[in-house]
């Protein structure tokens, strides 16, 4: 009996070193690095996943976010803290450059890392939730927005052993420190000057990620790889801008307004439209993805309208619209189960779209021609044509009309003249209009 448990005692160390040289071995891959430089928004939660995906597909050390933000959106701050701790690589979340900080959501990223540091003259704190435009929230709402906060900040200063006081009064006094201050009260690791500085400090570091324990190495001699945002992130990052979102939110209760206080403007209700599910995306209340499907949906519903109801390439070009912006939000190409590279060609969508535009702008402008062409039958198709009198004019016994007859496209019509003129037979007379009883005025030439 004391010999197996020897011999499982033995095991269980070999399998334990032999881990620990597997880890050490795969601490020698890149340091892959991120920059979030911006409020926090859909797109930065977008951005950080990629990040995530990548680093674990290139086997990195460790996944660097830099980061100075004055906060951000609550729901993309709770999916990136999510992310954080269940990332399978170490991450480190560096507050820089000097001057910086990571204000309101910046300080629950900060500290959900695995390692958090900061760079001398920056700041982190101010973590009390407010309103979108900075107001205070309602005290109802204040309370349970509070208590919520203050409880996610405390799960993650427990799960990362750092500072739960301060974090505390982070979220309930809106307090901020330097990165001095951070440093003495435990709420970050290091403070580095420099990334150099930031990796040769990792040494001997014991982080946990969610299926094992193990100790940083010096990684400053490794190779770096830095990530940028795609251009599907860089669009939602745009009009997720919480100056954008106000604003296309406002853009979306005017067009819609103007539409519903006067039916058949059209154009007003298609920028409604539009900008009411860009505000909706951009606010997360519908997710990106949707977003884009809604818009590719509302592309095709442009496109038949705009063959039904004919409005010179107004729905077609809010189609061509809609299509560009919906298959940049609805396509995500790190979702495609492919190599590396392989995903959605957008100059490709680009194209197609180029030359939808291009066949509606002809076909508004044959349209436009075709509405402008003079008409050329029934009674207003005769007015302005030249024809020659067949019998001569006879002034009537008012004294005020001539009558007499005039050859018109093979046809013998009953005409009248002022008086003065009383044209007579083979004069050229030009129709001016259509009189009661089928007969035409006219006047000489």
């Amino acid at each position: 009996m004391k010999l197996s448990l020897k011999l499982i005692s033995l095991l269980v160390l070999l399998l334990t070193v032999f881990a620990s040289q597997v880890f050490a071995a795969s601490q020698t891959g890149p340091v892959l690095e991120i920059k979030i430089e911006a409020a926090i928004t859909p797109a930065t939660d977008d951005f950080l996943k990629d990040a995530i995906k990548k680093a674990k597909s290139i086997n990195a050390s460790a996944l660097l976010i830099h980061l100075n933000t004055p906060g951000g959106l609550l729901p993309s701050m709770q999916k990136m803290v999510e992310n954080i701790l269940q990332a399978p690589v170490p991450v480190i979340v560096y507050v820089s450059p000097q001057g910086g900080g990571a204000m309101s959501a910046g300080v629950f990223i900060t500290l959900a890392a695995h390692v958090a540091v900061m760079a001398p003259g920056t700041t982190i704190g101010a973590a009390h939730p407010v309103q979108g435009g900075g107001e205070d929230i309602g005290k109802d709402m204040r309370a349970k927005m509070e208590n919520f906060t203050v409880s996610l900040i405390t799960a993650i200063a427990e799960q990362r052993g750092r500072n739960i006081d301060w974090a505390k009064k982070a979220v309930k006094e809106s307090v901020s420190i330097t990165d001095k201050e951070a440093l003495e009260t435990k709420v970050i690791d290091y403070v580095a000057k420099d990334i150099d500085e930031l990796l040769k400090n990792l040494a001997g570091k014991k982080i946990s990620l969610v299926d094992k324990e193990f100790i940083l190495e010096d990684l400053s001699k490794n190779s770096r790889e830095v990530l940028e945002m795609n251009m599907r992130q860089k669009l939602v990052a745009l009009l997720s801008d919480p100056n954008v979102s106000v604003l296309l939110g406002l853009a979306a209760m005017a067009g819609l307004g103007a539409e519903m206080y006067n039916p058949g403007l059209v154009l007003p209700g298609i920028v409604g439209i539009i900008c009411l599910v860009l505000a909706l995306t951009s606010a997360q209340a519908l997710p990106i993805n949707t977003g884009g499907m809604i818009l590719i949906l509302l592309a095709g519903v442009f496109f038949i309208l705009e063959l039904i109801v004919p409005s010179f390439g107004v729905w077609g070009f809010a189609g061509v619209l809609c299509l560009i912006i919906g298959s940049i939000y609805y396509i995500d190409p790190s979702n495609f189960w492919s190599s590396e590279g392989y995903g959605i060609d957008f100059y490709m969508i680009g194209t197609v779209a180029a030359l939808v535009g291009l066949l509606l702008m002809m076909f508004a402008i044959i349209a436009v021609r075709v509405r402008s062409r003079k008409v050329s039958t029934g009674a207003e198709g005769l007015i302005g044509i030249r024809a020659e009198v067949k019998k001569d004019f006879q002034v009537d016994a008012i004294g005020k009309l001539a009558v007499g007859k005039i050859e018109v496209r093979g046809e013998i019509w009953n005409a009248e003249s002022d008086a003065a003129s009383c044209p007579k037979l083979g004069q050229i007379i030009e129709v001016v209009s259509l009189q009661p009883g089928l007969k035409l005025l006219v006047k000489l030439v």
